[in-house]
């Protein structure tokens, strides 16, 4: 997913990270206006350095005169010292107050180092000077929706548009609000009017790029992500949401899809400077982990990491969580009272954070995003630590050459043509790279569809991003085979999004009145949901994770295709795990079959359903303490690794 990016890095990218200063009165002394010229041109050029000196030679000629320090804090934030540009905004707000600059400035800043009352009066403060300074109703609404105050962010954004209909960052950014609304048709409708008036702009086609792929149509999305990565301003995050979209894509094989992250995985490297860490090589002393994901919160990915957290062995490991988000729900904080260290890292930049990781003495630094929303790849290629890890939440090689391991198991990325696959090293845990622990201890569903007990009913339960052509066919395969047996799909956004999946469908020969479509439920109905099916209908082929754990949980059997890529094999990867080969298909033919005979065999799903919760339970997926130390001996076996490398070098 493309997203809101930060106010900086939008101005510089669209050329235009001047302050206003048009209401200010020029100095009397031409030598100060000399002295801002110069730094204007200069910083033009990029070189910060200098435009700084020159914006310092003309405050000290005129130290009152607030445009000198507004300039000056501009150079700082571009050089990355945000500290002394806040005092420098600081400075030119206490010399002129009614100055809408420069509390703008302030209040981006403040919003940048997620200071969020003080940014919300500063940029309230701006738009109070001057209301129609679209600019700061658009940081302004960075800084609500952040804080989960939608419905105002919206209304600053449209009000934004209203008075500057062409800019493309207020459509870009309100759009992303609609997508995490899920009102895509809405998101759809503006992005295609913002283009028209922009043209050729990339940060605009990617957001569309994204739509397409929330919506199934991966296909569709690759020539807007080709044309938004031709453009020389083109931001890592459209890079990964790129590079994520390839794995809902059911036209590409994985020799394909790996020469995309090796290629592109080499941009996020680009700038970054790596630092030397003076790190002991003892291989046998207690470690530092660092986990860092913007999904430590309710999300999959921090339901995963509940009983890593809680269970590490606190005399070998100390453990340090990054968290890239503002969210804090009661499960951010049951994340974070099970850990020592916790650090909230949202919105500060990658240098910053990895001079924090540095400091903190991190042995191990584990991704755990990879190529996915607020994902801090890009931070990861200083390597502020000595070993660097991907794991849990990209089921993919992230294409970067400064990390070193990326952890799966032998069902996902079975040995060795896995390896040919990634620029990391594999490292397998010997069961499975996931540790389910339900949440909600919900009971299953002994008759689901109670008022229509003799009917077969399908459920879908995965994101419909990941509902390709390719999936479509083999479910209307297993339907036509089936014209008595009805599909509910759950997760489709309403309105046009919902109207095309049941058009494919009905183009694939099943009747309308055997489908039904659901938007996302709330979390109980969403088990009660899945409960109610007869069978799950697994994706292809981005296979699900959590909703198949979830519907094994709640005992309803799934058929797993095993295909030629992780991201395609994380459904087998699990049933194998379990113990439950036999829902295991190794072809499409056989996918369909194994779902015909489950349908028509209604004596083998009352077995299963009355089963597989309890092999979950028994199997090493729900083993936890077992499953925390095999993370931890694999953990101590790269550390001695590079202890032993770190001695040969000596």
């Amino acid at each position: 997913m493309v997203r809101a990016k930060d106010w900086f890095s939008r101005r510089k990218n669209e050329g235009t990270t001047k302050p206003l200063h048009e209401d200010v009165p020029a100095s009397p002394d031409p030598r100060f206006e000399e002295w801002i010229l110069q730094g204007n041109v200069l910083e033009d050029n990029r070189d910060y350095e200098g435009a700084l000196a020159r914006y310092r030679e003309a405050s000290r000629l005129e130290p009152d005169i607030a445009r000198g320090h507004v300039n000056i804090g501009n150079a700082l934030q571009l050089m990355g010292r945000l500290d002394e540009a806040i005092l420098a905004q600081e400075t030119a707000v206490r010399l002129a107050p009614d100055y809408p600059a420069a509390h703008y400035n302030l209040g981006a800043l403040l919003a940048r180092k997620r200071e969020t009352a003080r940014a919300e009066r500063a940029l309230r403060e701006a738009l109070r000077l001057r209301p129609e300074m679209a600019d700061a109703a658009i940081v302004l609404a960075d800084v609500l929706g952040s804080a989960g105050r939608v419905e105002e962010a919206e209304g600053l954004l449209r009000s934004a548009l209203a008075a500057m209909p062409q800019s493309a960052m207020a459509a870009h950014n309100l759009a992303i609000l609609l997508i995490k609304q899920d009102r895509v048709d809405d998101a759809e409708d503006l992005i295609l009017r913002a283009r028209s008036s922009n043209p050729g702009l990339g940060s605009l086609d990617a957001v569309l790029a994204t739509i397409y792929v929330k919506t199934g149509r991966a296909r569709e999305s690759a020539a807007l992500f080709q044309a938004a990565l031709t453009e020389p301003a083109c931001s890592l995050e459209t890079v990964s949401a790129y590079l994520f979209s390839l794995n809902c894509r059911d036209d590409l094989d994985a020799e394909g899809v790996f020469r995309e992250h090796r290629k592109l995985g080499a941009t996020f490297g680009a700038t970054a400077v790596s630092k030397p860490t003076a790190t002991p090589a003892n291989p046998e002393r207690p470690l530092r982990i660092g986990y860092v994901s913007a999904d430590l919160r309710q999300h999959p990915v921090g339901l995963f990491m509940r009983p890593v957290l809680e269970r590490h062995d606190r005399a070998m490991f100390e453990v340090h969580c990054y968290a890239n988000h503002s969210i804090d729900d009661d499960f951010t904080r049951t994340l974070r009272h099970s850990v020592e260290h916790w650090h909230s890292i949202a919105g500060v930049d990658d240098a910053t954070v990895a001079d924090q990781i540095r400091a903190d003495k991190i042995d191990i630094l584990v991704d755990l995003a990879g190529h996915t929303t607020d994902s801090r790849l890009s931070m990861f290629a200083s390597r502020p630590a000595p070993v660097q890890v991907t794991w849990l939440g990209y089921l993919n090689t992230t294409g970067l050459g400064v990390i070193d391991y990326r952890i799966c198991d032998r069902h996902t990325d079975p040995a060795p043509s896995s390896e040919r696959l990634h620029t990391e090293r594999l490292l397998r845990l010997p069961h499975s790279q996931w540790c389910y622990q339900p949440v909600y201890q919900i009971a299953p569903v002994d008759r689901p569809h109670s008022c229509d007990p003799d009917v077969v009913v399908f459920g879908s339960f995965n994101q419909n991003s990941k509902i390709s052509e390719a999936c479509i066919a083999l479910w209307c395969s297993v339907l036509a085979s089936l014209p008595q047996a009805r599909i509910r799909i759950y997760g489709v956004a309403e309105g046009r999004t919902g109207t095309a999946l049941r058009e494919r469908l009905e183009h694939s020969g099943i009747d309308s009145s055997r489908i039904s479509l659901h938007g996302r439920l709330g979390i109980l109905d969403y088990f009660a949901a899945i409960g109610d099916v007869d069978i799950a209908l697994d994706s292809f082929p981005y296979n699900g994770a959590t909703t198949t754990l979830d519907t094994l949980w709640m005992g309803v059997p799934l058929v797993a295709l095993a295909g030629s890529r992780a991201i395609s094999r994380g459904s087998a990867s699990i049933l194998s795990t379990l113990g439950a080969p036999e829902l295991i298909a190794a072809t499409p033919e056989a996918f369909v079959e194994l779902n015909v005979r489950l349908a028509n065999d209604a004596a083998w799903r009352l077995e299963l359903r009355r089963s597989l919760r309890t092999r979950l339970e028994g199997s090493p997926i729900m083993d936890a303490p077992t499953f925390v130390r095999d993370l931890e001996t694999r953990y101590r076996e790269i550390w001695r690794d590079w202890c032993e490398r770190q001695a040969a070098q000596s």
